[in-house]
């Protein structure tokens, strides 16, 4: 089956409900030349599910399936200046803004905080691993079907303003940090179990994505003032780069 997400063309057949459930909103009915097709999940097949789950049992076949689907691709995008980071992607004024942390940190209770306070202006376009893509000079990110299992995602895509990190804590601040600061937390937050060559595309994408995005780091609680003060310190400072009163 053919889909397209993150503008790439996507040759896979899952096998189970997990993944077709979520894929179907992708599914691509375009006639394509093979040499734009990416193929993922040749390898993935039930009797390999099976035993991933000897060593897995806590996960369904569907998870598991869906788990190496994603890594797949997260590994061959490389190759097209593009990577995955772990974080909730919203969209706001068509531009996109990426909350990271590890799991269970808050992200996603972060952006559902800006969709509580700003309404329809917020659309979240991948909860939990969107792509980001360097085209023609500037950052975009998208949603796929990959989303940590959750239908947290929808087919589109906005230029990347910012990433901010997120910490918990009992009060809210928020502040820019250097590129040096965002490194090290930028590479916890994406992919890392490769081989050597593709380790370097990685640092290589994630070079890119610092010298063309900005960084911030926000301490925060789950009240709605944290969402508040991260859409004003962050937007503010994009309209005042853009010269923008």
């Amino acid at each position: 089956m053919l889909y397209k997400f993150a503008d790439f063309y996507i040759e896979m057949s899952p096998l189970y409900d997990y993944t077709l459930g979520m894929a179907k909103y992708f599914i691509c009915n375009e006639d394509i030349s093979e040499d734009k097709i990416i193929h993922i999940g040749k390898n993935i097949t039930e009797e390999f599910c099976k035993q991933v789950k000897v060593k897995e049992s806590h996960l369904s076949l569907g998870e598991i399936e869906h788990m190496y689907l994603a890594a797949e691709f997260f590994q061959k995008i490389l190759d097209y200046d593009s990577i995955m980071i772990h974080a909730s992607a919203l969209k706001y004024n068509g531009m996109c803004y990426l909350f990271s942390a590890p799991s269970k940190t808050g992200k996603s209770t972060h952006t559902k905080l800006w969709k509580k306070v700003y309404g329809n202006d917020v659309t979240i376009i991948n909860d939990d691993k969107p792509i980001v893509r360097l085209i023609d000079d500037k950052l975009y990110a998208y949603g796929t079907p990959f989303a940590g299992g959750t239908y947290g995602f929808i087919d589109d895509r906005a230029e990347l303003s910012s990433i901010v990190f997120v910490k918990r804590g009992l009060k809210n601040s928020i502040r820019k940090i250097t590129a040096k600061e965002a490194i090290p937390q930028l590479f916890n937050e994406t992919v890392r179990k490769v081989g050597k060559e593709l380790m370097f595309k990685v640092l290589d994408m994630l070079e890119r994505v610092i010298n063309y995005a900005d960084f911030y780091e926000i301490t925060c609680n789950m009240d709605e003032e944290a969402a508040v003060l991260a859409h004003d310190t962050i937007v503010k400072d994009i309209n005042k780069n853009c010269n923008i009163e």
